[in-house]
């Protein structure tokens, strides 16, 4: 008979199966900076876990994961920075938190958070890896147009700003810097309505407007280092929509993924190579496991 103690232990260790396995995959070596975060997950109960894949032209970028908490408890906040410490701690490193603490102020309504996300993306090379932590936020326009000013999107994106959810992510890179990204969620209903799909159809591109076809939201990404528009499609049908793209590293990663029981794929494109045809430089993401309370 399981108990409920049992079954958090199991859903803790699905995290770590999939971990295990993605690594398997693709071939990901040891990297201590994996092993505090495999430590981390195994800690860790009741969060939902993402593994993902970078492209960049003929370059393959594994060590990507990241887990979720949805409707985070302060102890959920604990765990999450108790972990961004214990690195820095084993790692001899020094985040810079400076954006982190701009944003939160002294006035951060935790109520308006309905998720926090832990990242991991590693490299050989220690100097170009880094972590990343996410508050994602409903409602909440004051906090909202201070992150899109932080990152330098509050006019050249002003139609996104009006979203209901945004995730607000900071990287703390492990050569000190650090960097705030804003990702506006456009769900299925808002890409319904008229007036969504006439404004959108301003902002973005005839190419980029035709892959919503396959799409149930839309995520669409503002940093501080990157003027680019970064479009994260969360697919219906990830099969064709990764296929159509015609990149030989993106059907690789896929083919492993299409057999194994994923969630979600939500697929990250520069909308310069949308518009070109040429899609070189991508990320991909697979939701193996929920949050749950």
């Amino acid at each position: 008979m399981f108990t409920e103690d049992n079954m958090l232990a199991i859903n803790s260790n699905k995290n770590l199966h999939y971990i295990t396995e993605h690594k398997r995959a693709f071939e990901i070596e040891y990297l201590y900076p994996l092993e505090i975060f495999e430590t981390f997950a195994d800690q860790t109960k009741n969060w939902g876990l993402e593994c993902s894949c970078k492209i960049n032209q003929s370059q393959l970028y594994p060590t990507r994961f990241n887990l979720f908490r949805k409707r985070p408890t302060f102890g959920n906040y604990h765990a999450a920075f108790n972990f961004l410490r214990s690195m820095e701690a084993q790692l001899n490193l020094k985040f810079d938190y400076q954006l982190l603490q701009q944003f939160i102020g002294n006035d951060l309504d935790f109520s308006k958070v309905i998720e926090i996300i832990v990242g991991v993306d590693l490299r050989s090379g220690l100097e170009d890896s880094k972590l990343k932590f996410c508050y994602v936020i409903q409602d909440y326009p004051e906090k909202l147009e201070i992150a899109a000013d932080m990152a330098h999107a509050a006019q050249e994106w002003p139609i996104l700003l009006g979203s209901k959810i945004t995730t607000i992510g900071f990287d703390f890179h492990f050569n000190g810097r650090s960097e705030i990204e804003i990702y506006p969620i456009i769900g299925q209903d808002k890409l319904q309505q008229i007036d969504v799909q006439m404004k959108l159809a301003e902002f973005l591109s005839p190419q980029a407007l035709r892959l919503l076809d396959n799409c149930r939201a839309l995520d669409v990404g503002c940093s501080q280092a990157n003027p680019e528009k970064i479009l994260y499609y969360r697919t219906l049908d990830p099969h064709n929509f990764i296929a159509e793209l015609h990149n030989e590293l993106a059907n690789r990663v896929h083919a492993y993924y299409r057999e194994q029981p994923v969630i979600e794929t939500i697929v990250g494109l520069r909308e310069t190579e949308i518009i070109a045809g040429k899609i070189e430089n991508l990320n991909l993401y697979y939701q193996m496991s929920i949050s749950s309370n």
